[in-house]
């Protein structure tokens, strides 16, 4: 069997969604390149299923150890390995995308999002919020600094279903004005 050194190729890898805290910049990594994610849009995040576990990131590493459940910890695999959590995500066309991370920033955002989002009746009815990111603010956390994630919840949609199809997003006529405000259609893509 062949095997390659360095390579680049990302066939049949997974969109994942990223995060520079600093900038307040989110994108995806898709088999296409890094696509930009339009948080007016905002991200639907099914954080109801977020789990949590020990997470090693490095180039070219990336060892993911989900715990049975958010308080039954398992044992810390190595010194590397921080407290960790990844959720399922939909970008505003649809495509599926995984978001995960180990720092403390990021760790804050999911678990503000999940008590916030616990409060909603949409929560227990199963139903996915489309999260909308507005800030990233600078705190001192012990020597260091770490990042308070602003965000709203714009809207909830019914949680897609496995390997549904992305509904096609289609251009708005140009010779036509807009409808009227009419309530937009609560389907699982085109938030």
């Amino acid at each position: 069997m062949p095997i390659s050194f360095g390579s680049n190729d990302t066939a049949g890898a997974s969109n994942y969604v990223r995060a520079n805290l600093p900038q307040n910049r989110w994108w995806a990594k898709t088999d296409a390149g890094d696509e930009p994610i339009d948080m007016d849009r905002g991200l639907a995040i099914d954080i109801k299923d977020v789990t949590f576990g020990w997470l090693h990131i490095d180039v070219g590493v990336r060892d993911w150890q989900p715990w049975p459940s958010p308080s039954q910890a398992t044992q810390r695999p190595s010194e590397n390995h921080k407290n960790g959590f990844e959720v399922s995500c939909w970008l505003a066309d649809g495509r599926e995308a995984t978001f995960s991370g180990n720092s403390y920033g990021l760790g804050q955002f999911i678990a503000k999002l999940y008590n916030e989002a616990e409060k909603s009746p949409e929560f227990t009815a199963g139903k996915v919020p489309v999260v909308q990111v507005t800030s990233s603010t600078p705190i001192l956390i012990g020597k260091g600094t770490s990042y308070d994630v602003g965000f709203n919840i714009a809207k909830w949609i019914d949680k897609p279903s496995e390997g549904a199809e992305p509904a096609p997003v289609a251009a708005a006529p140009v010779a036509e004005p807009a409808p009227a405000a009419a309530a937009p259609a609560d389907n699982n893509f085109g938030f």
